[in-house]
């Protein structure tokens, strides 16, 4: 180790009374390069020799990082200089070798972890914009509160607990508020304008999220060692099976569907098993009635309170929903009474090309239109379940108990499967037609 370590009081180093314990302080000196040169670098004020001793070691360490590169050994230098004026305290060598490592000033200002979130989503350009925002509210609700001032480089497995730490005290305090009758619920700390409990489920989104973000941080930037979240462990994640209709039940609720200006895009998703925003979003140049069905090319998403056109969830879910023929012959019908509206309203028409839309052309909102699913489902008796998860539950049931292929059902859903090519064939589409007619025969026989 270069330097020295020696004690002195205000009389010098000569003073007949160092040899006493509490006489004086201990100092150490060494020279070392900056970018001005060679400079002489004496701190001192060590009650101890061994601290003086360990505080000259750290000196080394940090020197002996940027040995070889003459550009790192002075910013080194120069970091040593500024960081020991009026008995500052010099970084963790760790830290500075991560520095360096990639390039970086080795006692640079650094980059919070809000800094990189919002820079790490910035760079995800394909990213759909339903999925960037529930990453924009997961960060701004859960992760970024509790890691957010953090600087990415000290980012540790405790400030990844402590986010789900602040999850399950924030989920005791609503609990304790609910059990004492409280009307408003209002805990501090959290940022959501209508305090809930957050399952299991979600905080595994809010994981995925955290690790994702730190994974990119670890491979990309290298401003990350090793992924810190990997220290957390959750509750396994136990997803319930989404309830469905039987034939039975969903012949009554179509029955009450029917005459409801949404009962027809209802019949299709509970037939076929749509998704909310595929059924908002089928357009009328994108389908061929005669051939047989609707097409998946730009569902409708709603996004707060704006309605947003988007992508299809996967390509797998790009597609042909096939439709049996008394669908199609409402379909027709609807789309004479359209044709009626759009005369009716002139001018006033706002054109989006929707096979379901309001009286003026504009898409019907996907939260209103789960709203009034469940409110049908309700008057006509049925169990009241979900568009989303029930309805595609629902058609993908149906489709089971009336037999169809495995490979037609998955191709109907849209789910992914990597035998699923782009193109039909001819044969194909007819095994199509054929099993979304033996879902209408099976529901329409349900009641008889």
């Amino acid at each position: 180790m270069s330097g020295t370590t020696y004690k002195r009081c205000e009389h010098g180093t000569t003073c007949p009374d160092l040899d006493k314990r509490r006489h004086g302080s201990w100092f150490y000196a060494t020279r070392i390069t900056t970018t001005t040169g060679r400079q002489l670098l004496r701190r001192g004020g060590f009650p101890l020799q061994r601290e003086a001793e360990a505080a000259l070691k750290h000196v080394n360490e940090l020197i002996a990082l940027a040995r070889g590169d003459a550009q790192a050994l002075a910013q080194v230098g120069d970091m040593i200089i500024e960081r020991t004026k009026r008995g500052g305290a010099l970084p963790d060598a760790g830290l500075v070798a991560r520095r360096l490592g990639l390039n970086l000033a080795p006692d640079g200002p650094g980059i919070t972890c809000a800094e990189a979130w919002s820079a790490w989503l910035a760079g995800k350009r394909k990213l759909r914009e339903s999925s960037r925002r529930r990453l924009e509210q997961l960060g701004e609700h859960w992760i970024l509160p509790v890691i957010g001032p953090v600087a990415l480089e000290r980012l540790n497995g405790q400030h990844c607990a402590d986010v789900f730490g602040r999850i399950d005290r924030i989920n005791a305090e609503i609990i304790a508020q609910r059990a004492d009758g409280r009307a408003l619920i209002k805990v501090e700390g959290d940022v959501r304008q209508v305090p809930r409990v957050i399952g299991v489920a979600s905080m595994h989104r809010v994981y995925a999220a955290l690790q994702a973000f730190c994974n990119f941080e670890v491979r990309k930037t290298r401003r990350l060692a090793f992924n810190p979240v990997y220290v957390v462990e959750l509750d396994p994640e136990q997803t319930p099976e989404a309830e469905h209709w039987t034939a039975a039940q969903a012949r009554r609720f179509m029955a009450r569907a029917a005459a409801d200006p949404l009962g027809l895009m209802f019949r299709i998703a509970v037939l076929r098993g749509g998704r909310r925003g595929e059924l908002c979003g089928f357009r009328w140049s994108d389908s061929d009635l005669d051939a047989g069905y609707l097409a998946v090319e730009r569902p409708l998403l709603q996004l707060g309170g704006r309605i947003v056109e988007g992508r299809p969830k996967t390509r797998d879910s790009e597609r042909k929903v096939w439709l049996d023929d008394a669908t199609l012959a409402l379909l027709r019908e609807h789309r004479k009474a359209q044709l009626a509206a759009r005369l009716r309203a002139g001018s006033a028409w706002l054109d989006n090309d929707l096979v379901f839309c309001r009286e003026d052309g504009s898409p019907w909102p996907p939260d209103y239109v789960s709203r009034r699913f469940k409110a049908i489902a309700k008057d006509a008796g049925v169990p009241v379940i979900k568009l989303h998860e029930g309805g595609r539950h629902t058609g993908a049931s149906l489709a089971r108990t009336a037999e169809v292929d495995p490979e037609i059902r998955r191709k109907t859903l849209g789910h992914a499967d990597a035998k699923m090519t782009s193109h039909y064939t001819h044969i194909e589409a007819e095994a199509h037609r054929q099993a979304a007619e033996a879902v209408a025969a099976l529901v329409e026989g349900a009641g008889q």
